[in-house]
């Protein structure tokens, strides 16, 4: 992202040195011709050589950034996130960091900033607050509460500021976000493993981050499916954060009192490689384990002969896309306030496309301006039609 920036910027750069060459050298054709016709001259030939040079020294804002929507700007964009203590968020972090300082370079903005909560109520509180002081143009937020920060967000948007929420999002008017189908995660989740087990059987649940909508959702969707499998039964819960290190740690402290477990599904944010590490390392049979689109899970998965499972999960990458959504609607672009992430669902079928993943890394697309304009935001203006 930020190489194809520097490269559109070079390009940009040659292309109004040569423009000034052609100025420079139309504007002495028009010093010429005055001399020669004196104070008489033809006026339409002066707005001629006017025109031409005017002409040669401007350019459209798509020219000049590189980008249709975005123009050169003096903003500053901050991100209140809610938590750092798993893998997903600090690629999260680190997938807006990347897109600001691309927009930064590229001239977008001039400034931007990240403050990283304790997963309290309480910090996110104090970081909007701070934004709000600091006169930010707009506020990006991963939220620890779908509902308890609704006052200070609307001081920020009394104050003028864009509030774009995404992930973690927040239930209140004027703010625009950007969710993914929590409880369909949780549907389908549950949907595969009764069709694997023909619908009877003990699962393991893996919560999130506590609080979060992520975590609520997905286990909205679990629980209202698991109505329709009657034999499917919730044997133990475990808080995981999302987290591969507490999940493991979660798993193995009731590992000797689980009954046998059929299929442990997993909370979609870096959770399900320590599943598997807990069973391995416990020396049971390894269960249908509902993967996390982690490289880590899906890495493990292709060495595994004939384990048929689904993995699914959220894209930290959406740290860009809140980024760029933030800077469309400075720009003045049309973005709807709901709007919706896909989720991408790796399955047997398509399981080798995913093959040399780097550790560290999520099943996740390139989030450019370019694509969550005609992914995301133009996607969602026609599903409201």
């Amino acid at each position: 992202m930020i190489n194809y920036i520097q490269k559109k910027v070079v390009r940009v750069q040659k292309e109004e040195k040569m423009k000034r060459k052609v100025l420079g050298i139309l504007l002495s054709i028009a010093l010429v011709s005055g001399t020669l016709m004196g104070c008489g001259g033809d006026s339409k030939g002066e707005q001629d050589s006017t025109d031409q040079a005017q002409a040669a020294e401007g350019t459209s804002d798509e020219e000049a950034t590189g980008d249709p929507v975005l123009k050169k700007g003096d903003y500053v964009i901050g991100l209140s996130n809610s938590y750092f203590g798993n893998t997903w968020r600090k690629q999260m972090v680190d997938a807006f960091t990347n897109a600001a300082e691309a927009a930064k370079k590229a001239g977008y903005i001039s400034d931007y900033e990240v403050q990283n909560g304790d997963n309290t109520v309480n910090s996110q509180i104090a970081q909007i607050n701070s934004f709000i002081l600091d006169g930010v143009d707009a506020i990006c937020i991963c939220a620890a509460s779908p509902t308890a920060l609704n006052s200070t967000i609307q001081k920020a948007l009394d104050a003028g500021i864009t509030v774009v929420a995404f992930d973690s999002i927040v239930d209140l008017d004027g703010v625009y976000t950007m969710d993914y189908p929590w409880e369909q995660i949780g549907k389908d989740s549950v949907d595969f493993v009764a069709d694997k087990l023909d619908g009877k059987g003990n699962l393991v649940v893996v919560r999130g981050v506590s609080g979060a909508a992520p975590d609520q959702g997905i286990y909205a969707g679990i629980t209202e499916a698991l109505k329709s499998y009657p034999d499917l039964e919730i044997a133990q819960e475990v808080i995981g954060e999302a987290s591969a290190t507490k999940t493991q740690e979660e798993l193995t402290k009731v590992m000797a009192s689980l009954p046998e477990v059929d299929a442990v599904i997993t909370h979609c944010g870096g959770d399900a490689i320590g599943a598997v590490n807990a069973f391995e390392q416990s020396g049971k049979e390894m269960p249908i384990i509902i993967g996390d689109n982690t490289a880590e899970f899906i890495n493990w998965w292709m060495e595994q002969d004939g384990y048929d499972t689904l993995s699914q999960g959220s894209t930290p990458g959406c740290g860009a896309a809140a980024l760029w959504t933030a800077l469309d609607i400075l720009n003045g672009y049309e973005v709807p306030e709901e709007m919706m992430l896909s989720v991408p669902h790796v399955t047997t079928e398509n399981l080798k496309d995913y093959s040399g993943m780097s550790a560290g890394t999520f099943v996740s697309p390139d989030f450019t301006n370019e694509y969550v304009l005609e992914n995301i935001i133009d996607a969602a203006k026609e599903n409201e039609n």
